[in-house]
């Protein structure tokens, strides 16, 4: 299988193109059946359960992954279906007001091979980077794999979405010009921001896994290098395959799947700090609303453990209609009023 994934330059619009060995008339049947598709959707770790199929010209879909005991529901109408295209809108249940119109085209190839070419229009350029993401992480297995558009930024397995997140803070880490200038955290500077993903990390995992994790230069000497060795190495330990049958063990959080642990604890670790050294460097501050949101919505259930960790600093109270990136920025002790000094 080929697979190209294109964001249309100043529109927001992805198109993707994938050949497989298979007719067209196999192709659409993958995608209207509902066994045929509730066996192929997603990546291979999730399942899906279908609630609601009606595969006609005005029918409607429904329905629900789940993946690592999280459901995701989905849902939308067929506008219209041919034996050679579909068009169809797509929603997450998480955040309905964002709706994706899709055009999924069938084409005859040689050989008995066919192509699925797609055209989903999103509300926005952001909301088109999530397709990239959306589809990319659920295009794993070996049969079509077309989820559409999901809102969510972010891929929901731990291995791809620690690749985005170190990728985005690895632009900032390049971007940085004044490795002194200080940063939101008192007493940090843009260097610290780097030194601290680097230097906590390696035990946690050492301590909980077993597992010693290459080591670059120190932040010292060179952050960028550092910060390159160090992702490098992380995203090695989650690309392993024997990762899937590893734990990682603290006495604070006890026994989690290693993959899980690395995503939950550093990953957005590192996606709170890439605000951190953005704002220190004069930098893009923009998050993934969605992952934003989700980490909201995790951590103030347990603020008071939070809080008396140590971790975290005083909230900071933001305007009540304040964007999901604000309320995150504030609940962990950042004020994005207060320009760094």
């Amino acid at each position: 299988m080929e697979t190209v994934i294109e964001a249309v330059p100043d529109l927001p619009m992805i198109r993707t193109s994938r050949d497989f060995a298979a007719t067209p008339e196999r192709l659409l049947r993958a995608h209207t059946d509902p066994v045929l598709f509730a066996r192929w959707v997603g990546p291979d770790s999730t399942s899906t359960r279908i609630e609601q199929w009606d595969a006609r010209t005005g029918g409607s879909w429904r329905y629900a992954s789940e993946y690592d005991g999280v459901e995701y529901r989905f849902y939308g109408s067929f506008h219209e279906i041919r034996p050679d295209r579909i068009v169809q809108t797509f929603t997450y249940e998480g955040d309905p007001d964002r709706v994706a119109l899709e055009t999924l085209w069938f084409e005859a190839l040689t050989d008995g091979r066919g192509c699925a070419r797609s055209r989903s229009s999103t509300a926005s350029r952001p909301a088109t980077r999530c397709c990239g993401a959306a589809w990319t992480s659920g295009s794993t297995r070996d049969t079509p794999s077309w989820r559409g558009c999901s809102t969510m930024a972010l891929p929901e397995l731990p291995a791809e979405r620690h690749r985005q997140v170190a990728g985005l803070f690895t632009e900032r880490v390049r971007g940085t010009r004044a490795w002194d200038a200080p940063a939101p955290v008192e007493g940090w500077t843009a260097r610290d921001v780097v030194r601290h993903l680097t230097e906590w990390f390696p035990g946690f995992l050492a301590s909980g896994a077993g597992i010693e994790l290459r080591r670059g230069p120190s932040a010292d000497d060179d952050p960028v290098a550092a910060w390159r060795v160090h992702r490098d190495a992380v995203q090695e330990v989650l690309d392993d395959p024997e990762t899937e049958h590893r734990k990682l063990t603290n006495p604070h959080i006890g026994s989690l799947p290693l993959a899980t642990a690395i995503d939950r604890f550093y990953t957005a670790d590192v996606f709170m700090h890439t605000w951190d050294l953005a704002r220190a460097t004069g930098q893009d501050e923009r998050l993934d609303p969605a992952f934003c949101a989700e980490l909201l919505g995790g951590m103030e259930p347990i603020e008071d453990v939070l809080r008396s960790s140590g971790q975290y600093g005083p909230r900071v109270e933001v305007p009540a209609d304040a964007d999901v990136q604000t309320r995150l920025l504030g609940f962990i002790g950042r004020d994005p009023s207060r320009p760094v000094r």
